[in-house]
């Protein structure tokens, strides 16, 4: 069960960011070939599944471009995110990055019905 949770997770996640993001690459505005990224890996429980720490990117910002990429190009990546979102705001996620969590499924749960809320009400 666990692990439908999570990929039910990830997909609201990922529709949230898009939906915040007015379904447009934040770097290029392109509207095609979308990809929430998560700025703090998604291996870290504490932050993947807050929308803070995901940003929408077209493919070739996302991964594939060797010039401007999320994942090539990660010092870039970082020094833009700083300028277009603010240093504080980027310390604020960094500090809640680095805080451990553990969530059961009730929590799980939990985070998964803000999501839905927040998709159905930002639609």
């Amino acid at each position: 069960m666990a692990k439908g949770i999570d990929k039910r997770l990830d997909i609201a996640w990922s529709k949230a960011v898009k939906i915040r993001d007015g379904f447009e690459c934040r770097y290029c505005r392109k509207q095609t070939t979308l990809n929430s990224h998560h700025i703090f890996t998604r291996q870290n429980r504490t932050t993947r599944w807050d929308i803070n720490n995901g940003i929408t990117l077209c493919v070739a910002h996302h991964t594939f471009s060797s010039k401007f990429s999320a994942h090539k190009t990660g010092i870039e990546f970082t020094y833009w995110l700083e300028e277009k979102m603010g240093k504080n705001w980027l310390n604020k996620l960094r500090l809640k990055a680095n805080q451990t969590a553990k969530f059961n499924q009730a929590d799980k749960e939990l985070i998964l019905k803000g999501l839905l809320i927040y998709i159905k009400e930002n639609q």
